[in-house]
């Protein structure tokens, strides 16, 4: 059997599972999260300890969770901090680009990464600057306004 089947299979187990301790409703938390959560971790440990892993699929799960986060914090953060939506995501995907294997040009991401955030940082600070108030709100705006 191929490994979409068998992936389709375990995670609807996982998902399943993670519903109904979910309907007891001690404990908060999203079913899909934990589904996704729980596979790309177990399939990471699986992979560095030698088993036969796809680490595209690694990846894409990693992804999932990162855009998932994303909304999370976005629903969560005031505002103001929504200036970080693409620090975060582009450092996001270098650090799951990294845990799934990739080290080229890894020095030099973290150096661009942290001017990006070192910039992103200057115009928070500085946002109700009336000459970076502009820049600020289109930033915060981004993904609202389309």
């Amino acid at each position: 059997m191929s490994v979409l089947p068998i992936f389709i299979l375990a995670t609807t187990a996982i998902f399943l599972t993670a519903l109904f301790i979910h309907s007891f409703g001690h404990l908060k938390f999203c079913a899909v999260c934990v589904t996704i959560g729980a596979t790309w971790l177990s399939l990471l440990i699986a992979w560095l300890f030698g088993y036969s892993v796809n680490p595209l699929l690694i990846g894409v799960l990693m992804g999932e969770c990162v855009v998932g986060l994303y909304h999370l914090i976005e629903k969560r953060a005031p505002s103001a901090w929504q200036i970080f939506r693409w620090p975060y995501m582009v450092t996001m995907t270098v650090l799951v680009y990294l845990i799934v294997g990739i080290r080229s040009g890894a020095w030099t991401a973290g150096a661009l990464l942290a001017l990006v955030w070192i910039v992103w940082g200057a115009i928070f600070v500085w946002r109700q600057h009336p000459s970076i108030k502009k820049t600020a709100e289109r930033l915060i705006a981004c993904c609202r306004d389309w």
